[in-house]
């Protein structure tokens, strides 16, 4: 009889705790899906800030990156067109074996101006301004190449012979070869300031 009892008791026992037992199974269930759910959302939240915080990063240096190309653009346009005006009419001067005496005429007509008013210092006062563009830009390579621009604008200018005394075909290919050189760096300054994410 008491083998029979037992049983019944412990029947009877599952009956009694069941409830709870399923109810406390569904409430650490529950208890664990929201707390993953939780974890889900904070991750999901973290993540969306990051991505609000690049976004807001990269609109900034694109900001920083159009306002240092308008003033690039402001500040070294006018050294560039300087430059070519000079160089373009003494290749014109010089382009054919000249007289010495009609070359250094027609360079006072037509060049001396020009030449004279371009000065070492107002080209070393746009290069300093250009060289504390880039600095704002932490581009190192944009800051070397406006350095050696400005050096091949000088040393195209340094083929100028006021004297009148060079002229001719090899000259000529000697001021076009500088007057290349400072036109590539003038447009690879632009370029790698307008494609400064890809460098960075």
């Amino acid at each position: 009889m008491a083998d029979i009892e037992q049983p019944f008791n412990f029947i009877e026992l599952v009956k009694a705790v069941g409830p709870y037992a399923v109810a406390l199974g569904t409430t650490a269930f529950g208890y664990v899906q929201t707390k993953r759910v939780a974890e889900i959302t904070r991750e999901k939240d973290i993540e969306l800030t990051q991505l609000q915080q690049s976004s807001i990063r990269k609109a900034e240096r694109l900001k920083t990156q159009h306002l240092a190309l308008t003033q690039l653009q402001k500040i070294l346009s006018p050294v560039y067109a300087k430059a070519e005006v000079i160089l373009h009419n003494y290749s014109g001067l010089i382009a054919e074996k000249t007289e010495a005496k009609t070359l250094k005429r027609d360079f006072i007509s037509l060049v001396v101006d020009d030449y004279i008013s371009f000065t070492v210092e107002s080209r070393k006062i746009a290069l300093a301004e250009a060289i504390a563009i880039c600095q704002t830009l932490q581009d190192h390579k944009a800051y070397e190449l406006v350095v050696q621009f400005e050096s091949a604008v000088t040393k195209a200018l340094g083929l100028v012979n006021v004297s009148g005394n060079s002229s001719g075909l090899e000259h000529f290919n000697e001021v076009k070869a500088a007057r290349r050189e400072y036109s590539l760096l003038y447009v690879g300054i632009f370029y790698r300031v307008s494609n400064a994410e890809e460098h960075s």
